[in-house]
């Protein structure tokens, strides 16, 4: 057995139905230990976010504002899989799926919350006022010195799935689409990737959060743009479409899928995999990467940092669900069921005013984001592991990957590196348990009026 096949086991185990079970356990687990704050105390979460854009919190650690550090974390998950992806799960589950991946978001809030909470909570903040926070941290400091290893696990997978999911899936959506489209040679993008990712990289952690902070905004405006045309060309069909993906989310379809018209009956195990899974990767809840930018913020209480992770779930959850209507909306994915999710897509945007064009912008934007982010977070874990005069040559080798992505060729890299993106949960899922009642008492700190206490140095 080589190590393609030892792979594909693993990828199968990771992203298979039992892991989604836990991801899904996990998530109901801290909505107990939070009161089910992304239910009840959502209008607290959007005040103290949305209303407070403008605060600064200069004088409580941290090295950017809170608002950036979402921009950070949001820029990296609203990526090509909100596009190209949420086409695939329809294409895979039906109409149906959409109810699930819901599901998936609505317990996954919880998740993400309490990951923000636990990452300014058990942060490192240096003399030089650097920070060193995330999944890696409040495992190895609020676990102890013996879970240490699971924290090095952890660091590891994130430092080389960043150049799966963070760097040749995107570079290479995004080749793909700009030669297509606009006869870009995947050359000419990878170089352009490559420069534009190397200087982002090169400034640290400010410079990457005030490019996120223009490029979030940027990248929400061209969806809306991209995305309101084809819902109002198929208006008359939304009220459909809405009342099948809620008939089709609990039976078993039958429908006319594929090139040749063939009839493919969908279970309500397929439905559910479709659904949950597209929700889980695509929002990252449990993955712990966006903790790792949730732990840079300027805050006074890590409960206020959690609410922005609720509401970078919001936008998030926004963006998936219209992609999803508006596509099934077209009726183009009876179609394409259990076909090619990128020729549903290009047919999808072939209706748009502006031609499929809008489809590659659109998917250069989101993927440049995630690019950026993701090279921060696989940083951070190669500096939790190896200190920092590891940043620059991880940061060019980042680059340099970035270049190639559009040129093909490392699939079985990729291929590995996506693997251990989905095995970054386990670790992380293992600390969310044991530290769920910390949450909790943070949370209930928080609504009394006690001020913040950090956990002592051990």
């Amino acid at each position: 057995m080589d190590i393609l096949e030892i792979n594909e086991l693993l990828n199968r185990a990771v992203y298979g139905e039992w892991m989604m079970l836990v991801f899904i356990l996990v998530g109901l687990y801290l909505s107990l230990r939070t009161g089910f704050a992304q239910f009840g105390r959502m209008g607290v979460a959007l005040r103290e976010t949305v209303g407070a854009i403008r605060e600064r919190f200069l004088s409580f650690g941290g090295q950017i504002s809170p608002f950036q550090a979402a921009m950070v974390a949001l820029s990296a998950t609203i990526g090509t899989g909100h596009i190209i992806g949420m086409v695939g799960a329809v294409v895979v589950g039906g109409p149906g799926a959409v109810v699930w991946m819901w599901v998936a978001y609505l317990v996954g809030m919880a998740t993400k919350f309490a990951e923000a909470v636990l990452a300014v909570h058990f942060r490192r903040q240096y003399t030089d006022g650097s920070v060193l926070g995330g999944p890696m941290v409040y495992i190895r400091y609020g676990l102890g010195r013996r879970m240490a290893w699971l924290a090095g696990l952890f660091a590891f997978f994130t430092a080389v799935a960043a150049f799966g999911i963070g760097n040749l899936s995107q570079a290479g959506a995004v080749g793909a689409a700009l030669a297509q489209e606009f006869d870009v040679p995947p050359a000419i993008t990878g170089l352009l990737l490559a420069l534009l990712v190397g200087f982002l990289l090169g400034g640290g952690i400010r410079r990457i959060a005030r490019f996120a902070q223009v490029v979030v905004p940027i990248k929400l405006g061209l969806f809306l743009l991209a995305v309101l045309p084809l819902l109002l060309l198929h208006i008359g069909q939304l009220p459909g479409a809405l009342a099948l993906v809620f008939s089709s989310a609990f039976s078993f379809q039958a429908a006319t899928g594929g090139v040749a018209g063939a009839a493919l009956s969908l279970g309500l195990a397929e439905i559910l995999k479709a659904g949950v899974g597209r929700g889980i990767f695509a929002n990252e809840a449990g993955l712990g990467s966006a903790a790792i930018a949730h732990a840079q913020a300027q805050v006074d209480h890590p409960v206020r940092q959690g609410f922005w992770g609720l509401t970078e779930m919001l936008v998030s959850l926004l963006v998936t669900s219209l992609m999803a209507l508006s596509f099934i909306a077209s009726g183009l994915w009876q179609r394409f069921l259990g076909g090619d999710r990128v020729e549903a897509a290009r047919l999808l945007f072939a209706e748009h005013p502006l031609g499929v064009a809008m489809l590659g912008v659109l998917l250069a934007v989101f993927a440049l984001g995630t690019m950026v982010s993701w090279g921060f977070y696989g940083e951070e874990g190669a500096a939790y592991l190896f200190g920092d005069g590891i940043r620059w040559p991880y940061r060019l080798t980042f680059v340099a990957f970035a270049f190639v992505g559009p040129l093909g060729g490392l699939a079985a890299l990729t291929s590995v590196a996506d693997t251990l993106n989905g095995m970054m949960a386990i670790p992380n899922l293992i600390a969310l348990l044991a530290l769920g009642g910390v949450v909790g008492r943070l949370v209930g700190e928080f609504f009394r009026g006690l001020p913040w206490q950090p956990p002592e140095e051990d």
